[in-house]
C-alpha cells in the first residue's frame, strides 16, 4: 500500500510571522548565537526579552555564514509591491507605500525632528508616518519605506529611526532591509551598474544616500567597501 503525502503546507508571511520583538526564524538562526554576532560573545540571550538587542552583524553584513532566511522573505516583499505598482526602473516612488495596508490609508507627513528620521504611528483607523523635514530628500525616501515596513508588518506600537544609530534592534535591522531591497531590487542594480560602475551615479539613479548604495553595493559583491 502506497503511503499517502500530503501537501506543504505554505509558510505564512512575513507579516503573519513578524511580531516586532524577534526574528520570525529565530529558532533555526546561527546569528542568535554566532560567534560574529558581538552580543553573542559575551552572553546567550534568555528569552524573547534579550533578544531584539542583539545586533545581528552576520544578517547586516552579509557574511557567508548567515543563514538567515528572513533576508529573503523580505526581498520577496519588496519585489511584490514592485510589480504590483508596475516598477520598472529606478527611482522607485514613494507613493507606492500605499499599497503596504489594503485595508487602512497612509498618510505620510514631513515634520521637523530634533533626533530622529522618521516615526510611525496606527491613529485609530489610519497609519500616520512623520518623516524629519530637515532630512535629505535621498534619506527622507530611504526612511519612508523602513518606516512602511512596519506599517506591512502591523506594528501597532511606535517605531522609531534614531539618527546616528550605529547599532539597531533586530525590527529596525529588518527595515532598513526591506527599504534598501524595494529601493534597490538586485535585479536593477546588476543592470545598472555594467553600465555605470560608479557609487556616485548609481547612488542618484536611485534616490538613495551614497552610503546606502555603498553598502548595498558591497553586499552584492559588485564593489568592495
Amino acid at each position: 500500500m502506497s503511503k499517502v503525502i500530503e501537501p506543504r503546507k505554505s509558510m505564512p508571511t512575513l507579516a503573519e510571522l513578524w511580531s516586532g520583538k524577534c526574528c520570525p526564524h529565530e529558532t533555526e538562526c546561527a546569528c542568535r548565537t554566532g560567534s560574529w554576532c558581538p552580543e553573542a560573545k559575551h552572553r546567550k540571550p534568555d528569552g524573547e526579552g534579550e533578544y531584539p538587542t542583539i545586533h545581528l552583524t552576520g544578517c547586516s553584513f552579509a557574511y557567508d555564514q548567515c543563514c538567515c532566511r528572513v533576508l529573503d522573505e523580505i526581498e520577496e516583499l519588496a519585489d511584490k509591491y514592485l510589480k504590483q505598482a508596475g516598477v520598472i526602473e529606478p527611482p522607485v516612488p514613494m507613493d507606492i507605500i500605499s499599497l503596504f495596508d489594503p485595508k487602512r490609508p497612509v498618510e505620510i507627513r514631513p515634520v521637523p525632528l530634533r533626533h530622529f528620521l522618521g516615526c510611525t504611528w496606527l491613529v485609530d483607523k489610519e497609519w500616520v508616518i512623520h518623516l524629519n523635514s530637515n532630512s535629505s530628500r535621498e534619506e527622507t525616501l530611504f526612511t519612508a519605506f523602513h518606516e512602511g515596513f512596519h506599517v506591512i508588518c502591523g506594528n501597532s506600537g511606535l517605531a522609531f529611526k534614531r539618527a546616528g544609530e550605529r547599532y539597531k534592534k533586530v525590527s529596525e535591522r529588518l527595515a532598513d532591509y526591506f527599504s534598501a531591497s524595494i529601493l534597490m531590487p538586485r535585479d536593477f542594480v546588476y543592470d545598472f551598474w555594467p553600465k555605470v560602475e560608479d557609487p556616485i551615479k548609481m547612488a542618484r539613479i536611485f534616490g538613495v544616500p551614497q552610503s546606502v548604495m555603498n553598502d548595498w553595493l558591497t553586499r552584492l559583491r559588485l564593489s568592495k567597501a
